[in-house]
């Protein structure tokens, strides 16, 4: 019974990335190399902020906002979808996780020496293509370091997925249908008073561990890329 929550975890984290991703890439592009340091100095913050909201707060938005926009809306369409879907909770996951990105995306880009956008200009490139072809390149390791960061706290969630996605272990690709992860299923398995060699505490367990290997996977594909990227600019 794992891969309809494998099934759940991944198309919630998918729908999460492709929101929070460009949003948090492109605002640490612009608080780094187009924002004036007043502009810098009021965003930031703002968006550390953000990220330190407890999740069951984002919980609560998704459920009683985000859920039922998606309803109404789909609804004038023709759409048949659920009052839970992992539409939702991926689109509010996505907001909670755009200051992580952005944070540290910023950092890394910051971090990519002044000499190497005044060479790019020297020789005549625009800021937007000493950008596109200098900096991000550059900064590449420390953005892909990132979006694992932020991928895996979006594997981890529980409390978004719980309130918005429902408990409903689903094997499919629909986003307007609700579904579960595996961190839901292991608080509803581990719920009450268990005994430890119960067959509900050993899955839970064994949840757990396949939740541990995913995220090693998701490691080393990660240190792959830097590894390739970190020799190229060395």
């Amino acid at each position: 019974g794992a891969i309809p929550l494998i099934n759940g975890t991944l198309l919630i984290s998918a729908i999460a990335m492709a929101i929070a991703t460009p949003l948090g890439l492109t605002s640490a592009i612009y608080l780094s190399e187009y924002a004036s340091k007043r502009t810098r100095d009021l965003t930031k913050p703002a968006l550390e902020i953000l990220a330190g909201i407890p999740t069951v707060v984002y919980g609560f938005f998704a459920a009683l906002t985000v859920a039922p926009f998606i309803r109404m809306t789909g609804g004038q369409f023709g759409l048949d979808i659920a009052s839970e879907s992992a539409l939702a909770a991926g689109i509010v996951m996505g907001i909670m996780i755009v200051p992580l990105i952005s944070s540290l995306s910023d950092d890394v880009i910051n971090a990519v020496p002044q000499s190497l956008r005044d060479a790019s200009l020297g020789l005549g490139a625009t800021q937007s293509e000493t950008i596109r072809r200098v900096v991000l390149p550059a900064a590449l390791p420390g953005i892909a370091g990132s979006l694992l960061l932020a991928t895996s706290r979006a594997i981890g969630e529980t409390m978004i997925v719980l309130m918005a996605a429902g408990m409903a272990a689903r094997l499919t690709v629909n986003p307007l249908e609700a579904v579960t992860t595996i961190t839901v299923q292991i608080v509803a398995l581990l719920t009450g008073d268990q005994e430890f060699d119960s067959a509900k505490t050993l899955s839970a367990f064994a949840l757990g561990l396949l939740l541990f290997v995913i995220t090693l996977c998701l490691n080393v594909v990660a240190l792959g890329v830097v590894k390739k990227y970190r020799e190229q600019y060395d």
